[in-house]
């Protein structure tokens, strides 16, 4: 059985499909957003992968409080301390746009 996800929790998440995890570190891109560059790596011991579930922007979730399904929450890297961002910029790398949706 799963565990319940809660407000305060750390986490890795992981894409099933290719088997990587969402990673960051202090690195900018030079273009685009000029955001902490965001990456999938496969590393299962990777320090960097590690998000920690927020309330969305000035709401209270108090640490403990599980999140309920459909609940808008920020993600922010631990290492760093910022948050995850979705944007209107294409990749620097690939050319691609970033679209996701995180099902905990």
């Amino acid at each position: 059985s799963l565990g319940v996800v809660t407000c305060g929790s750390v986490v890795k998440l992981l894409n099933t499909r290719h088997n990587v995890r969402l990673h960051s570190h202090d690195v900018r891109y030079g273009s685009g957003s000029g955001q902490q560059s965001v990456t999938g790596v496969t590393s299962v011991d990777d320090s960097n992968s590690y998000w920690r579930i927020r309330g969305k922007s000035a709401t209270v979730c108090e640490r403990g409080t599980p999140i309920k399904c459909g609940q808008p929450i920020r993600l922010t890297h631990v290492n760093t301390g910022r948050n995850l961002h979705s944007h209107h910029f294409t990749s620097p790398l690939s050319g691609n746009q970033l679209l996701c949706k995180v099902i905990l």
